[in-house]
């Protein structure tokens, strides 16, 4: 099976998981009779275990280099403890569960992507990063689609065998990636980055994060102001789509103009650039059809800021360390996404729209720190360059 096809089927299990679990799993948890601040507390337990999991584990399959093995354990455990649910109806048992899926589900799209990075130097031919990882993308809006179905004809209940059944499917494809050939322990030990790389690496994963958090208001309370104003569900579902459309054209073409640390330099710089505009737009209440041009947008600021930040880390950051970068990142992320939620739930009742200018505050400090790293990047290799002269 080609690495390409190996590396897609991949991130669509994985993403298939998430996309039932994101909207679904709350529905599960009424069905056991838990109040909103228990469910509130479950729901984020998995934030908070990835923020504590994705830096460790990521960091024990750097110094293992293990990668791919790291990612086939932590997927197997998910594979595990999911079905458990089905045997858990009490606050404690089902937080405890959660928290322990949470442990080894954080680290496994850090981990998909460090191992899909490498392969792009591994494989003939090369893997597009781009273009395995749209295939996330649309299994996500897949899960949407099939999982809202299935709960007009069937009980809450099955929506812990579909996340049984994505976890093993998630499973099986790692277990195909991981036969993938990885970089050579001599190639990872003979490479020194430069003593520069540590502090470009930490301003490139708080911008990062800041954009990317930056999205926790509309995740949050997008829909439910929407339908405040008289947006209809349909138009409402057509309004997500239109973000999830936008973000694999994104996907797709990506892959080819990412091609060093500055193409992605300049398209992560592009993605925190929209953000912060698409959020100081939205403060102002815009009509549908204006909504509708600000959620096609999304394929800057989510799509371009998740695939210029990865590549960049990538080429920054030692063959001894690709993983770790991809944790820091997405650590980063939860962490932040997980304070600025509980922020604005507090905010949105006396703001409603106008904390989007909070958003786009944070997207700005994101694209400022984005911009030191760009600059201090162009200022290395012009230094390089005079050197070698």
């Amino acid at each position: 099976m080609p690495a390409g096809l190996r590396f897609s089927l991949l991130y669509a299990a994985l993403f298939f998981e998430l996309g039932i679990n994101l909207p679904f799993f709350p529905v599960w948890l009424r069905s056991q009779h838990l109040d909103d601040g228990r469910i509130g507390i479950i729901l984020a337990m998995p934030l908070l275990a990835r923020v504590v999991a994705n830096p460790v584990v990521t960091a024990v399959a750097d110094r293992q280099e293990r990668l791919s093995g790291a990612l086939l354990i932590c997927a197997a455990a998910v594979a595990i403890g999911t079905p458990l649910l089905g045997a858990t109806s009490t606050f404690l048992p089902i937080l405890l569960l959660v928290a322990a899926i949470g442990l080894a589900q954080g680290p496994l799209i850090a981990l998909a992507d460090a191992v899909t990075l490498c392969s792009t130097r591994t494989t003939v031919p090369a893997v597009d990063y781009g273009r395995v990882r749209l295939w996330g993308s649309i299994a996500f809006a897949m899960a949407n689609i099939s999982g809202g179905m299935l709960l007009m004809w069937f009980e809450p209940d099955m929506i812990i065998w579909l996340l049984t059944a994505s976890a093993l499917l998630t499973t099986l494809t790692a277990l195909t990636v991981a036969r993938l050939p990885s970089t050579r322990h001599s190639e990872r030990r003979a490479f020194r980055p430069s003593g520069s790389a540590g502090p470009l690496i930490v301003l490139v994963v708080i911008g990062a994060a800041c954009v990317q958090a930056s999205h926790g208001l509309i995740y949050a309370f997008g829909t439910l102001h929407w339908h405040s104003t008289g947006i209809g569900k349909g138009m409402t579902g057509m309004l997500w789509a239109l973000g999830v459309v936008s973000e694999i054209a994104v996907f797709a073409i990506a892959g080819r103009l990412v091609g060093n640390a500055r193409a992605a330099m300049f398209l992560l710089l592009l993605g925190a650039a929209v953000a912060t505009g698409r959020w100081l737009c939205m403060a102002f209440d815009p009509n549908v059809e204006l909504l509708a041009v600000f959620q096609l947008t999304h394929g800057f600021t989510f799509g371009a800021t998740h695939v210029g930040s990865i590549v960049v880390l990538a080429q920054l950051a030692a063959p001894a360390m690709q993983a770790q970068v991809q944790g820091w990142l997405a650590g980063a992320w939860a962490g932040l996404m997980a304070l600025l939620t509980a922020l604005c739930g507090q905010v949105y009742a006396g703001w409603g729209e106008r904390t989007y200018l909070l958003m786009a505050g944070v997207a700005a400090t994101g694209m400022v720190l984005i911009a030191v790293a760009a600059l201090s990047v162009g200022r290395s290799r012009r230094q390089l360059q005079v050197l070698e002269t």
